[in-house]
């Protein structure tokens, strides 16, 4: 009765035995499953954030450098039009100058002054007692100051005309680098803009990298101390081992009988 008994539990935790062994390894496949997959795809994700890092990175080098060539930029149009401030002022006196002499010959065409001019070129060449030189000499020398009056005016006409183009010159020289100038500027705020957006989303990007590795490194330590202990309990006594190992021969060798 005692044998039949013992022999009764023995089925019954023979069973019991499998049974749960092929639970705890149903489970344990479970978890080492669920495991890979997540490290599988929290690496995937530290990587990605990786590359983003980088992209952002050399996005801001590049948008840093454009920065630079625009100030630089800046600083060459404005040294411009100081020199061009400058060369305006130039000829606005170099025109007044002109200016000055233009009304000097203007003064000096007056009857006074070619008589003044007459009467000193007859006391020094004149025959004693004449008043003046002969209408023809004072005709020839009324065309020839005329002459060298008219000159004088068309070459100051000419340089006024010089300055009135050069100046026009220097004015559309001042226009154009002043729409660069104003074109360099909207390029510098929308490029400093983008500075501080790609500067948050950096900050972002290395955030959530930073609490992915955190969370990598909290699992990959958890299954490797899962896997650890794990590894330590499948330790079996010599005596279950050497009854494995011949029950292990003979099972083998009845399946072969049997093929």
């Amino acid at each position: 009765m005692n044998e039949t008994h013992q022999e009764s539990n023995l089925a019954r935790d023979n069973a019991a035995a499998r049974e749960r062994g092929e639970s705890v390894v149903r489970e344990y496949e479970r978890v080492v499953t669920t495991f890979n997959r997540v490290l599988e795809f929290k690496e995937k994700v530290r990587l990605s954030l990786e590359n983003q890092v980088q992209e952002l990175l050399e996005l801001l080098e590049e948008n840093g450098e454009k920065l630079v060539t625009l100030n630089r930029n800046l600083v060459i149009y404005d040294q411009n039009m100081v020199k061009i401030a400058a060369n305006l002022d130039d000829l606005l006196d170099e025109e007044s100058e002109i200016k000055e002499q233009y009304n000097k010959l203007l003064k000096g065409a007056s009857m006074e002054a070619v008589g003044a001019a007459t009467g000193e070129e007859s006391s020094a060449g004149g025959e004693p007692g004449d008043m003046g030189l002969t209408p023809e000499g004072l005709m020839q020398k009324r065309n020839h100051y005329l002459d060298n009056l008219n000159s004088s005016f068309h070459k100051l006409d000419d340089e006024l005309h010089s300055i009135s183009r050069l100046r026009a010159e220097i004015l559309g020289a001042r226009s154009e680098i002043f729409q660069k100038k104003e074109t360099a500027l909207e390029k510098k705020a929308m490029l400093e803009e983008n500075d501080h957006q790609l500067s948050d989303g950096l900050e972002r990007v290395k955030s959530d990298l930073k609490i992915s590795v955190m969370e990598e490194e909290v699992l990959t330590l958890e299954y490797a101390e899962l896997i650890n202990k794990v590894e330590s309990c499948i330790e079996i006594s010599d005596e279950a081992d050497r009854v494995l190992f011949s029950s292990v021969s003979a099972t083998n060798g009845a399946a072969s009988a049997d093929d």
